[in-house]
């Protein structure tokens, strides 16, 4: 039984993946953050989540059937429900803020590259994040392939970083050639392994201070005046 279980959970991630790729290479610059897909009560749903979902389903809801088509193919189904949900501050995701990049860097060029990620790691960091890594890499300078590394603001880069930096890659395509770039984002509101608070002694419960050490509890009664 738990056998067929992990087999049936990988089945779903397989698909979910497929569903992610797809369904982003076919809305290339629409700014989608993720594909999520499970299986309800009435059949199989696909959630994508988005910077903005009228972006992604068009003014009249015309791309909602090239999606539905995608998923029924992929899932082999016949009615997949679809749903299409905004994330909450699109700018502390690193997809969004990759795919972001990508597009401006195809519509305005490659020589505006510096310009378009000095700009959207300014608007980052106002939204809230801790910090933000930028790397392109390609023909952005002259005709050979050149890396570009710009950083602002508090990146972590060792220890349990799935669980506190978001780390995407997209691809600008030009007629000079593809450019790969790399976007990590260290959001706001993570609890950071090597940031350490230091509490005054009066802050600390007595009971928690007793258990630690009794002579701390004899300082702190002298400086409150207690005999």
């Amino acid at each position: 039984m738990a056998a067929k279980n992990i087999e049936g959970v990988i089945k779903e991630k397989k698909i979910e993946a497929i569903l992610d790729r797809e369904i982003k290479n076919a809305l290339r610059g629409k700014l989608i953050s993720r594909v999520h897909y499970l299986k309800v009560s009435m059949g199989d749903k696909v959630i994508i989540y988005c910077a903005r979902p009228r972006l992604i389903l068009g003014r009249s809801n015309e791309n909602l059937a090239m999606i539905r088509e995608i998923a029924k193919k992929i899932i082999n189904t016949n009615d997949p429900i679809i749903e299409v949900l905004p994330v909450e501050n699109p700018l502390l995701d690193s997809e969004i803020v990759a795919d972001l990049i990508a597009s401006q860097i195809e519509r305005f060029g490659n020589r505006a590259a510096r310009r378009i990620i000095q700009k959207i790691m300014e608007e980052v960091l106002n939204a809230g994040a801790l910090g933000i890594e930028i790397r392109i890499t390609g023909k952005v300078i002259g005709d050979r392939s050149s890396t570009i590394r710009e950083q602002k603001g508090y990146i972590k880069k060792s220890g349990e970083l799935n669980k506190i930096t978001g780390k995407s890659i997209r691809y600008a395509k030009l007629t000079s050639g593809t450019i790969g770039i790399q976007v990590r984002i260290l959001r706001s509101g993570e609890l950071l392994p090597d940031r350490i608070n230091i509490k005054d002694i009066s802050e600390i419960n007595p009971e928690e201070l007793e258990k630690i050490d009794p002579s701390l509890l004899e300082k702190l009664a002298k400086d409150n005046g207690e005999h």
